[in-house]
């Protein structure tokens, strides 16, 4: 039974580390796209060099006080 506890453990840490992850990249990444946007890149140039499409950067932008928190 040790081991069951201790994979499940295991199991919830590394998923709990892959969120943390994905979170700290999209706030990374919303910097980025404001920081260009608030600099005068136009959206399909910021698309373009961030690889998204122009809809989910305005997406991004509009939501950036909720991304960044």
């Amino acid at each position: 039974m040790c081991n069951l506890g201790q994979g499940v453990f295991e199991a919830g840490e590394a998923r709990g580390i892959a969120q943390g992850e994905a979170r700290g990249e999209a706030r990374g990444e919303a910097r980025i796209i404001l920081s260009m946007y608030k600099s005068g890149f136009a959206l399909d140039q910021i698309a373009g060099i961030t690889e998204k499409t122009v809809e989910e950067i305005k997406t991004i932008i509009e939501n950036a006080e909720f991304i960044l928190v």
